[in-house]
Formats: C-alpha cells, sequence, structure tokens
C-alpha cells in the first residue's frame, strides 16, 4: 500500500523545512511513499528549504507544486489530484512526526473498514503556556483535546474513534473514499477573504459520522505540532474565535436551515464546556480571555451569516456539492486590500 503523505504550506518556510526532515527520518522504506509540497503562493524561502531537503534525501520521492488560488483547500486539493498512493496522509507545515508515524498508519489500514486515521497531536511549546490554557482543553471518553490549537491525546491503545477526533494536521484518508465524500471545505482563507471561509475538514468528517464510517486511532501515528509563542495570547484565540464563528455559520448554512440559528444559541450550545471551568469551590468561572474568545466567535458566527444572506451568488457558492473544481465565486479579488503604491 502507497501513501501519499500531502503538506499544503504557504509562507514558513523554516517550519516546513523541519517537518520534511522529519517526515524523511521516518522508519519507512522510501518505496512506500511519496512527499508531495503544495505552495500555495509563498513569497518567501519555501522553494528553497523544499529543494534544500530533496537534495539531502535523494532516495525518497519529494514533488513539489505550486497553487495560485488562496487558501488550504486548494492546496489539499491539488495535493490529491497529484497523489499516486491510495492513502492520502495530510500534513501541516510545523510538525514533527515520530519515527512510527507511516508504519502506524500502515497498520491501521491494514482493515479494509478503516476510511479515516490519525494519532496523538502533541504540542511543542515555543514558551512554557500560560495557566489559563488548560481551561481551553476538553476531555471525553476518547480522549483530551484542545481544538484550539489543533491538540489530540487519545491514550496508549489502538481504538477506533469518533471521525470529528481526527484533526486535519493529522488526518489521513483513503482516496477513494475522498472523492466519493466529496473532499474537504475551504479553510484557512487570509483575514480580508474570510466570507469565503468554510468548515475544512469538519464537514467531511461529518459525513464520515453520520455514515458510520470507521476512524482509527493509533498512538504510534504520532506528531508534536509547533505552538509559537504568538499563539498563547489573548489576542490569538480572539482570532481563532472569530474564524470558528465563521466555520460554524457556513455549517449551518450548509444545513439549509432556514433561518438560521442565533448565534449565541449556536455557540452556547456548542462550546459552553470549553468556556467554562470549576473553581476547588465548584463555582462557575468566565474569565477575561474566554469572555473575549466568546465575543470574537459571535461576531464571526453574524458576520458570515450576514454575508451569506445579503449575497445570493455567495450562499450558492456556500451550498455547492463539492468543491472539487475550487474556484471564488466571481468578484473575489475586489474583497483583497489594496495594493500598496
Amino acid at each position: 500500500m502507497a501513501i501519499s503523505v500531502i503538506i499544503p504550506t504557504c509562507n514558513r518556510s523554516a517550519a516546513l523545512q523541519r517537518t520534511l526532515q522529519s517526515v524523511a527520518h521516518l522508519h519507512a522504506s522510501p518505496n512506500t511513499f511519496e512527499v508531495i509540497v503544495v505552495d500555495n503562493g509563498s513569497t518567501d524561502a519555501t522553494r528553497e528549504s523544499f529543494e534544500s531537503v530533496r537534495s539531502r534525501f535523494p532516495e525518497i520521492e519529494f514533488r513539489y507544486f505550486r497553487e495560485p488560488i488562496p487558501g488550504l483547500l486548494s492546496g489539499r486539493h491539488r495535493g490529491v489530484r497529484e497523489a499516486r498512493g491510495d492513502v492520502c496522509a495530510f500534513l501541516d507545515d510545523d510538525v514533527r512526526l515520530s519515527p512510527s508515524w507511516l508504519a502506524a498508519l500502515e497498520e491501521a489500514f491494514q482493515d479494509p473498514a478503516t476510511i479515516l486515521a490519525g494519532g496523538p497531536s502533541r504540542p511543542l511549546f515555543e514558551c512554557p503556556p500560560p495557566a489559563w490554557l488548560n481551561s481551553f482543553y476538553e476531555e471525553n471518553e476518547q480522549g483530551r483535546f484542545c481544538i484550539w490549537l489543533s491538540l489530540f491525546e487519545g491514550g496508549d491503545q489502538s481504538k477506533r474513534v469518533d471521525p470529528c477526533h481526527v484533526f486535519g494536521l493529522n488526518f489521513s484518508i483513503r482516496k477513494k473514499a475522498l472523492f466519493e465524500f466529496g473532499g474537504f471545505k475551504p479553510d484557512l482563507i487570509t483575514k480580508s477573504l474570510q466570507r469565503f471561509q468554510g468548515d475544512g475538514e469538519f464537514g467531511l468528517t461529518l459525513k464520515l459520522r453520520r455514515e458510520n464510517r470507521k476512524a482509527f486511532y493509533h498512538p504510534n501515528a504520532s506528531l508534536l505540532h509547533e505552538v509559537p509563542a504568538k499563539r498563547l495570547t489573548a489576542e490569538y484565540f480572539e482570532q481563532r474565535g472569530f474564524r470558528q464563528g465563521v466555520c460554524d455559520s457556513y455549517t449551518d448554512a450548509r444545513s439549509h436551515c432556514k433561518p438560521l440559528r442565533q448565534p449565541w444559541r449556536r455557540f452556547l450550545s456548542c462550546a459552553k464546556q470549553y468556556l467554562f471551568h470549576s473553581s476547588p469551590s465548584g463555582a462557575l468561572i468566565l474569565s477575561d480571555i474566554k469572555i473575549r474568545a466568546q465575543r470574537a466567535y459571535r461576531l464571526g458566527y453574524q458576520f458570515h451569516r450576514n454575508e451569506v444572506l445579503r449575497d445570493p451568488i455567495l450562499l450558492a457558492w456556500v451550498r455547492k456539492k463539492n468543491y472539487w473544481d475550487y474556484r471564488l465565486p466571481q468578484g473575489w479579488q475586489r474583497h483583497l486590500p489594496p495594493v500598496k503604491q
């Protein structure tokens, strides 16, 4: 079974180089996988970083593609179109793989029923994390996770998991199933194009959950996710909250609910467990950072809902069956900031 490791990237050449080096040190035969880097319009030294690693490891098949359409979706789908493997293993460009990562995925996909697989995504903090970060973690019978930083710890036993617990930074799926279930949705759109933000891999994993398809967690398919100091700030969590609000509005808009749910109800129903935490006395405490994150979420949800309700072209684009022919709606360029003279 061949695996295509797909890494979309944009303007993070140093992090990408570290990621590629960790891929090159996997405990695996080079003929069992390929590495596809999709450069989503970088203006830094991304190509040079790629060539540096490729020249040092000529036994590994590294492939580079330039994709001009902005956003993570275009990078992911370009990688799929170029992939030669039966399994597409998507990684973020700022991760460090455990040497056993690929072998664990091969083991997970030995079961023909396994559609999706992943493993632990643990933090590699640039600086000591603030004490308040613990209150942004959630925990259930499948493990402990922090969606704000795409972290998941499911324990040391292999097991079936909810597909929605396989996050995009460590996301391996059969290529055939990816086409069957419609692929990814728009994600990580630049700030000026937030009206075109979607729910990324979440819409896909929701379909797998509804169809009761098997997602598998393997403890050895683990990686470390770089968490820079700038992501451990209230400002970052506000930005993340706003984007999550946009994503949830997109999910609701695709569900054809009319009218769409009020954003404050949506937020409290989906997110109250990570807004609150208990003090030793049992009293509920709502921190200032969580208040700011909540406010940002509501603003993001309302922003996107207003955009789709007043623009029928955008609403039709949001409700497309799939995005394999991905193009932003006509006139998207007018939402870009003006070029400085």
